[in-house]
């Protein structure tokens, strides 16, 4: 079947579930388990082969902001280029590399490197295709069942999880490195070949405009893109390295833009959004020029002489562009005010996964005889969620979104006052089992089932047609910036970790009250795909 045969938009009238959001469920599961298996043992593997906690702690919030940060490279892809499926395999082949390189160099820090960037690019390039492209099943007569595919994506995403984290570093522990990252690469091809799979299932939304077009759009936006996205690069380099970096690709970026606006002008988030600032300064030097006139005026004619008028500035925006172009940029934008105070929450969530082992580290990990693995017991996480989605989906169906983010951004808080109390007690002496961080866990998980499960949902909803990957990759892109935080708070070396569990615990509180206030001004919009 040729690509031009497959179905571009969902049938309005379609009641159930749309046939193709099986193979997308099972490629998930298995592109879960392939990334946090990789993951579970990565915190232990950078400490044995620097022999730096500090140092392995940065390497591991800084890969996880790449992976977060990267979906912004596959969305313009995604909307301009290539699609979402064709986006998706492309970059489902690059991440498998990325395990194959991990795998085949142990021991090799040039190898840790080159098979981090491939996973990162790989999995953050696939991110925002994945979730978007599940909205996409759906038209207007099943668009009730959003909320719950999005809960399905997600317990399915823990599923693999659970697993993963429980078995993962038990491989390492009896067949050692190598096999271990294996593993996860072979479960990443097998996500591959069945989304594959559902080709001729699925509802593939073309990319616009495409072609050479749409090429000069996704270089450009990726270019300005990495002026931000590079600082997952460069964050061990010197604040001038960093910010020529930022400063060249912005550079080049808007030179490749300026060519693609010569050729056929654009009406797309980037377009509209440089067309706005340009036309607030426009405004700027029209109000400060026309001062100039009247205090000129004033002071040559004195008191009694005439006097000018002031003339509202009058913008041009909507008359150079689409309105519904105009209103997607202002969605995209409004969205987006309200992510930036999630990145805390992504900032605490992800140390399950180096802070919180550290912590297991030094509590009794005995269990019936058996000695558990501080890297195992973030396999909490992933089951709590599983328990934690279907008991919590009655009681809060009643409640907004923003509501919940809410309330979640503030449990997120309570978690890490939690942990910051139990560490206060090792830090004393007190010998405490490990099942102490059950609490915790339950804390920030029942945290993640408010934050993450009900950020998705609302990314897509409130995205508009054009922009759902991209959207998609915004909200990523709070992730990123969430472990770019720690990883440059790692930097400073040697905060114990007691302080650095307060110090977030108290950025939390903060962003969730910010977070509070700005959805209390927000007012939601859905755009369904069809």
């Amino acid at each position: 079947m040729s690509m031009t045969t497959y179905r571009t938009a969902p049938s309005p009238t379609q009641q159930g579930w749309p046939s193709g959001v099986r193979y997308i469920i099972g490629n998930e599961g298995c592109e879960r388990f392939s990334y946090y298996g990789m993951s579970a043992i990565l915190y232990i593997y950078v400490v044995a082969l620097q022999g730096s906690q500090d140092f392995a702690t940065s390497v591991v919030h800084l890969f996880i902001s790449g992976v977060y940060a990267f979906p912004m490279i596959g969305a313009v892809i995604s909307d301009r280029l290539l699609g979402k499926y064709n986006t998706i395999l492309w970059f489902s082949l690059i991440y498998c590399s990325g395990h194959f390189v991990l795998s085949m160099t142990e021991g090799s820090i040039a190898g840790l490197y080159t098979g981090l960037a491939l996973i990162a690019l790989g999995a953050g390039g696939i991110k925002p295709c994945v979730s978007a492209h599940v909205g996409d099943q759906f038209g207007k007569s099943n668009w009730y069942l959003i909320t719950k595919v999005y809960q399905v994506f997600y317990f399915i995403i823990n599923f693999g999880s659970f697993f993963a984290t429980l078995l993962i570093p038990l491989t390492e522990k009896y067949f050692g490195w190598r096999v271990a990252f294996a593993i996860p690469g072979i479960l990443m091809f097998i996500a591959t070949v069945v989304f594959w799979m559902g080709r001729n299932e699925f509802v593939h939304v073309p990319a616009k405009p495409g072609g050479s077009l749409g090429l000069l759009d996704a270089i450009s936006s990726i270019l300005l893109f990495m002026s931000i996205g590079s600082l997952t690069v460069t964050a061990h380099q010197p604040v001038s390295v960093m910010l020529s970096v930022s400063l060249a690709c912005i550079m080049l970026g808007l030179l490749v833009f300026q060519i693609r606006q010569n050729r056929v002008r654009d009406d797309g988030f980037l377009a509209v959004s440089i067309a706005g600032v340009s036309d607030r300064f426009r405004g700027l030097l029209f109000r400060v020029a026309q001062w100039g006139l009247i205090f000129q005026t004033a002071g040559s004619s004195g008191s009694s002489g005439p006097r000018v008028q002031a003339v509202k500035y009058r913008s041009t925006l909507r008359q150079q562009f689409d309105p519904e172009a105009v209103e997607g940029t202002l969605a995209v934008l409004r969205i987006m005010s309200i992510f930036l105070f999630v990145s805390v929450f992504w900032a605490l969530f992800d140390q399950h996964g180096s802070s919180w082992i550290r912590q297991a580290e030094l509590m009794n990990r005995h269990l019936g005889g058996v000695e558990l693995l501080a890297s195992q017991i973030q396999s909490l996480n992933p089951i709590l969620v599983m328990l934690l989605i279907p008991l919590l989906a009655k009681p809060l169906a009643g409640f907004k979104p923003l509501f919940k983010m809410s309330l979640g951004m503030a449990m997120g808080s309570v978690a890490f006052v939690s942990v910051a109390l139990i560490q206060h007690q090792l830090d004393a002496g007190v010998q405490l089992h490990v099942g102490w961080q059950l609490l915790p866990y339950t804390l920030m998980t029942i945290a993640e089932v408010l934050v993450s499960v009900t950020g998705l949902e609302f990314a897509y909803t409130q995205a508009p047609k054009r922009m759902k990957s991209t959207v998609m990759g915004f909200w990523l892109l709070s992730v990123a910036f969430g472990n770019i935080l720690v990883a440059l708070t790692a930097r400073f070396g040697h905060l114990p970790l007691v302080q650095f569990f307060w110090v977030f615990a108290g950025l939390m509180a903060l962003a969730a009250m910010l977070f509070s206030l700005r959805a209390y001004f927000y007012v939601p919009r859905d755009y369904p795909q069809a």
